[in-house]
């Protein structure tokens, strides 16, 4: 960064943008000093649990006018997921909003872009933190899609967030106040599969604040808690203190987070940043925060303040309030998991007959799993990016290139899995294997955003593009789009239910995959909870690995323990307590462009590898002894099965207050 870059920065002001959720909070914010507000239509909106709060459109146009004539700016969100019955009425929110003139539509479903080409809107498109960009060319991907602002994922800090700015030429406006989620933006899973109450749909029951017990999993574990506590419960974000370093990254926004906080609070907060900003632009050299604002802040704090890892570093115990006192609201406190023959599966009566053909994928973390899956009848292996720490002999390029060659030497068409989340560490690393394995004849890559879905096009040109289960796919108008851009299959989300999974297969001519059996990754989230709670030091920096030696899992209040699976990158995969497995149905998933189905083996036993797939290939070739070789496969998972989330639906839920009394412990 040069100095005219910085001047340049003091030169274009920074915006304060503050939420509303209702009126008197629209007319307080603006009152306090914002810049901008930004609020939601009573629909697609990613807070979804109050009826009473967010705008109606008559609301919406008044708001609209109310801001315009205080000269200030208004984003309206449309940013959650989508389903494929919903198209038309975000197709009529989105056609609405650009007729009313709004400074901008914050969206996260990929579905919304495709909308917005068809609609011709005149309107500017902001990426929400949702579709959890945290690289430089995940942003310049979504900037040819024509979206004009950024918000990054919460995960990175104001100095990878300023090399967005700086290498991607487009706008970024970046979080300084309010609530934080755990788990990696757009990657939490874990309320939809259990409640059907999905997170990136607004309706998220919270699992990451419950009280939880760590525990070991291993053999001679008695299962006694390691560490107990709200192990997840993340502190709120607070950069009132460092404003300058915030200006001095380039962004062009800080958003304050809160549409369902009341207007006194809000009041509050706009004037501390309001205040903070202009102190600092006034003279920079000489910016202090006054006494008054200092302890507003901590007066008016919901949950206790940090400022976590946006300023760099590496996460510790001491982001987390694990003594659950200042969280504000319980949604839930644990869930108890079906059993596989107490659910109601939402499909027709289940069809006999020789399924038409559909290919069998397994996702394997080592050369042994894929021999595993070779000889018990896969049809594709898709080496993994994520492995496990535990008991695994990591992949090396010798490996890799072994588990190709034995593939190929057995018709087994062999994909490439990148990582779901690719910082400057993991966008190098992927680009070096993907150059590496360039002249292996790779039959497929699999992609979790946009960014590598061009680095993979680019350097694995004969490579067939699979969008895998981060892209969140609901809908046929985001496969499309996805289908334009290269890729030849789209992975379903990892949360839908039956009926989303039904309306898309039967709405879209792009091939699909579906997940079939495995571990559900409920989260991804970026701090180590095993570090935290289970080493001494209790920093993710300087653990001592208890995950190379013993499996751990978190045991909420109803007595399920979910298995916490650290991968390489020190990363925690929070699963489900019970794997999906759609066997005993499967042929019910036989039906539209589905075109595979998808083992999750990556962290499975070579010996879990082929009995599971053995079972499955039995039942695509319609053998008869498919039953004796599912008896197997249930027998040797290390892990209850069910039907995961496919007994619910997103899109069409209980109501939060029914789905309280139903789980309420």
């Amino acid at each position: 960064m040069t100095d005219y870059d910085s001047m340049r920065r003091l030169d274009t002001r920074v915006e304060v943008l503050a939420p509303a959720g209702r009126w008197d909070a629209l007319e307080a914010v603006i009152t306090a000093g914002a810049d901008a507000v930004y609020l939601s239509a009573k629909r697609f909106n990613m807070r979804h649990h109050r009826g009473d709060f967010h705008f109606t459109d008559d609301q919406l146009s008044d708001a609209i006018t109310y801001v315009h004539q205080h000269g200030r700016r208004i984003y309206v969100t449309v940013n959650a997921l989508l389903g494929q019955s919903e198209l038309a009425d975000a197709r009529d929110l989105l056609a609405q909003l650009d007729a009313l003139g709004v400074d901008a539509i914050i969206i996260q479903d990929l579905g919304t872009i495709h909308l917005a080409r068809e609609l011709d809107l005149d309107v500017p498109l902001h990426a929400s933190t949702m579709m959890n960009v945290h690289h430089p060319e995940h942003a310049r991907a979504l900037k040819k899609l024509g979206i004009t602002r950024i918000i990054p994922s919460r995960d990175i800090s104001l100095t990878a967030i300023g090399e967005i700015c700086r290498l991607a030429g487009i706008e970024v406006e970046c979080f300084v106040h309010g609530d934080m989620c755990v788990a990696q933006s757009g990657q939490c899973s874990m309320s939809g599969v259990l409640f059907g109450k999905s997170a990136n749909r607004g309706e998220c029951m919270k699992p990451c604040r419950w009280e939880y017990d760590l525990v070991r999993l291993d053999e001679d574990a008695s299962l006694a808690p390691v560490s107990s506590g709200h192990l997840l419960s993340i502190k709120d974000l607070c950069l009132l203190r460092n404003i300058p370093e915030a200006v001095q990254s380039g962004v062009c926004s800080l958003k304050i987070e809160g549409r369902m906080r009341d207007a006194p609070y809000l009041t509050s907060v706009v004037q501390m940043y309001r205040n903070a900003v202009d102190a600092y632009y006034e003279c920079p050299p000489a910016f202090a925060l006054s006494v008054e604002d200092i302890e507003n802040a901590h007066r008016n704090q919901v949950r206790k303040l940090s400022t976590l890892t946006m300023l760099g570093g590496s996460s510790h115990s001491g982001l987390f309030d694990t003594t659950g006192r200042t969280e504000p609201m319980f949604l839930s406190n644990g869930c108890t998991e079906q059993a596989m023959t107490e659910q109601v599966f939402h499909a027709d009566a289940a069809r006999d007959g020789v399924p038409r053909e559909t290919e069998l994928a397994v996702s394997v973390a080592d050369e042994s799993s894929a021999q595993a899956a070779v000889e018990g009848g896969a049809d594709r292996i898709y080496l993994a990016a994520e492995v496990s720490q535990l008991d695994r002999s990591p992949w090396s390029l010798e490996s890799l290139t072994r588990a190709i060659r034995l593939a190929q030497c057995h018709n087994v068409r062999v994909g490439l899995r990148t990582p779901r989340v690719t910082t400057d560490r993991e966008w190098f690393e992927t680009r070096w294997i993907l150059r590496q394995l360039s002249d292996h004849d790779l039959d497929f890559v699999l992609v979790h955003h946009l960014g590598t879905l061009e680095l993979a096009r680019i350097i694995c040109p004969q490579a067939a593009i699979i969008t895998d289960f981060g892209f969140n796919t609901l809908n046929a108008a985001a496969a499309e789009l996805l289908a334009q851009q290269g890729a030849t299959q789209v992975t379903l989300s990892n949360e839908a239910g039956f009926i989303e999974f039904q309306n898309l297969a039967d709405a879209t001519p792009v091939p699909l995959e579906v997940i079939a059996h495995g571990p559900v990754s409920g989260m991804l989230v970026d701090h180590c909870v095993i570090a935290l709670h289970a080493s001494t030091s209790g920093r993710k920096d300087v653990c001592r690995a208890p995950c190379r030696h013993v499996a751990f899992g978190l045991r909420d209040k109803c007595g399920e323990t979910r298995p916490v699976i650290a991968d390489q990158h020190c990363r925690n995969h929070l699963l489900a307590a019970h794997d999906l497995a759609i066997l005993p149905r499967l042929n019910d998933f036989l039906v539209g462009t589905v075109r595979s189905v998808r083992i999750e083996a990556q962290f499975y036993t070579p010996a879990e590898v082929q009995a599971i797939t053995r079972a499955y290939r039995r039942k695509l070739d319609a053998d008869t002894n498919w039953q004796a070789a599912w008896r197997e496969a249930q027998a040797c998972s290390p892990r209850p099965l069910n039907y995961g989330p496919f007994t619910r639906s997103i899109v069409n839920p209980k109501s939060t207050a029914s789905v309280i009394r139903e789980f309420a412990h």
